[in-house]
C-alpha cells in the first residue's frame, strides 16, 4: 500500500515537472529594444522627415505593433527604437513625408515603404528599411525649345510665338523657384579665342530671366512641365497659323521706353528679369545661334550682377587685317549652377559650342543651312525612353529630336 502510494506521488511530481517545462518552452523570448533604421537616398541633402507612421506585424501571430515616438536623425538616415517585440518574423511598414534638396533644388515626397519577412531576434535586434519607392534621380530638364517661329499664309515668318518648356524629369515633386533661363553671350557660329577663357567653370550669358518664388512657391509634379513664353498671348489673333500661348505658365516681359518697341504683357506671371543685353524686347535667336540653359540662381540679383561681370578680349581677324577687340560687360553663371543646357546651331555655319562639354557635349538644330525656311513650325524636342522619362546624357546630339513639329502647334 505504502509502496503504491509512493509510486503515485512520484508520478504526479514527474508529471508536474513535465507540465512546468512545457509551459516554460511555450513562452517566446522578448527583444528588449529593436532599432529600426530608415535609409534615405544618399543623393538627397537637407533631409527632414515628418508625418511618419510605423506598423510592425508579426507574420505568425498577426499581432500588430504601432511604433511610437519620433524618428531621430542619424547622419543622412533616421532611427527609431521599438520596445518589447517578441522574437519572430515581421513585416515592417513605414509611411511619411520627406522634404529635401536634390541637386540644389528643393523637393518633397510622400512615401510608403514595406519590408517583409524580417527576422527580429535578441541576437539581431536591428532592422533597416530603405526608402526605395523612388530613386531621387533626375531633375529639371529643358524638354523643348521653339525658337524658329511659324510660317504665315502669305509665305512670311512670325517669331513672337517662341517658347521654352522645362520639365521635372524626376519621380519627386520639385520646386522651380529661382530657376533661370539663360542664353549664351557668344554665338555658336562665331568662334573666338576669348581671354579670360572661363568656359570650363562658367557660362557667359547675355540674358537671364528667373522664375520668382520664396523657395517653395512653384511646385512641379513628376513629369509635369512649365511653359515659358516670350509673349504669353493668343498669337492666333494676329497670326492664324500660330499658337495660343495665353495660358503659358510664365512670360519673358520687357519694359522699354522706346515707343517703337512695345512688349504686350500677357496674363501669365512675368519672369524676374535679372539682365538682358537689349534695351528693347528680348527674343530667342530665330535661327538658333545661341546656346540655352536653365540654372538654379544661388545669389541675390544685386550680388550676382556685381560679382559675375567681366570683360573678354579676343583677336579679330579679317583677311590680312587683325585687331584686338574687347567684349565688355559680360555676365557669367557658374557651371555648377546649371541644371541642364542645350547647344543650338546650324550645320552649314556652326563653328563651336558655347556651353562646356561637361554641360552639353553635343548640339541640336532646326534648319540645315542658314536661313533655312524649312525650320518654321519646328522645335528641338528631347527624346523620351520607354518609361516616359526624358533622355539626358548631357549630349544634345543624342538627347534631342532635331526639327521636330512644335508640340504646342496644333
Amino acid at each position: 500500500m505504502k509502496k503504491t502510494m509512493m509510486l503515485s506521488i512520484m508520478m504526479m511530481l514527474m508529471l508536474g515537472m513535465t507540465l512546468t517545462s512545457c509551459s516554460s518552452d511555450d513562452s517566446t523570448p522578448v527583444v528588449p529594444v529593436t532599432s529600426l533604421t530608415l535609409e534615405i537616398p544618399s543623393n538627397l541633402q537637407d533631409v527632414t522627415l515628418s508625418n511618419t507612421t510605423l506598423l510592425i506585424t508579426n507574420v505568425e501571430t498577426q499581432k500588430e505593433t504601432v511604433g511610437s515616438g519620433q524618428f531621430v536623425k542619424s547622419g543622412n538616415n533616421y532611427e527609431l527604437s521599438v520596445a518589447d517585440l517578441e522574437e519572430g518574423t515581421y513585416n515592417v511598414n513605414v509611411t511619411g513625408h520627406l522634404d529635401f534638396t536634390l541637386n540644389g533644388v528643393a523637393g518633397q515626397k510622400d512615401f510608403q515603404v514595406r519590408t517583409e519577412n524580417v527576422k527580429i531576434m535578441r541576437t539581431a535586434p536591428s532592422v533597416k528599411v530603405s526608402v526605395s519607392t523612388f530613386t531621387a534621380q533626375g531633375g529639371f530638364v529643358i524638354s523643348e525649345i521653339f525658337f524658329a517661329g511659324t510660317s504665315t499664309a502669305e509665305g512670311g515668318s512670325y517669331s513672337g510665338d517662341q517658347y521654352i518648356k522645362i520639365t521635372n524629369n524626376s519621380d519627386v515633386t520639385l520646386y522651380a523657384d529661382s530657376i533661370a533661363v539663360v542664353e549664351s553671350a557668344f554665338l555658336t557660329t562665331q568662334k573666338q579665342d576669348y581671354t579670360p577663357d572661363v568656359m570650363s567653370t562658367d557660362f557667359s550669358v547675355q540674358a537671364c530671366y528667373m522664375i520668382p518664388g520664396t523657395g517653395k512657391s512653384v511646385p512641379v509634379e513628376p513629369g509635369a512641365s512649365l511653359t515659358l513664353a516670350v509673349n504669353a498671348i493668343n498669337h492666333k489673333a494676329e497670326q492664324p497659323n500660330s499658337i495660343d500661348l495665353s495660358k503659358a505658365d510664365y512670360e519673358f516681359y520687357d519694359e522699354t521706353s522706346n515707343p517703337n518697341f512695345t512688349d504686350p504683357d500677357g496674363a501669365a506671371p512675368n519672369l524676374d528679369k535679372w539682365y538682358c543685353y537689349t534695351a528693347t524686347i528680348y527674343q530667342f535667336h530665330s535661327r538658333g545661334f545661341n546656346s540655352m540653359a536653365i540654372a538654379k540662381m544661388k545669389m541675390k540679383k544685386e550680388d550676382w550682377l556685381a560679382d559675375n561681370v567681366y570683360d573678354a578680349t579676343y583677336l579679330f581677324v579679317f583677311g590680312d587685317f587683325s585687331r584686338e577687340m574687347t567684349k565688355k560687360g559680360l555676365y557669367k553663371v557658374p557651371n555648377s549652377w546649371i541644371l541642364d543646357g542645350v547647344n543650338l546651331s546650324v550645320e552649314s555655319v556652326r563653328e563651336w559650342n558655347a556651353l562646356d562639354a561637361s554641360v552639353d557635349a553635343g548640339w541640336t538644330y532646326c534648319g540645315k543651312v542658314d536661313r533655312d525656311e524649312s525650320r518654321f513650325n519646328k522645335s528641338v524636342i528631347r527624346k523620351q525612353d520607354a518609361n516616359g522619362k526624358y533622355v539626358d546624357t548631357n549630349n544634345s546630339s543624342n538627347d534631342f529630336i532635331a526639327e521636330a513639329p512644335a508640340s504646342l502647334l496644333k
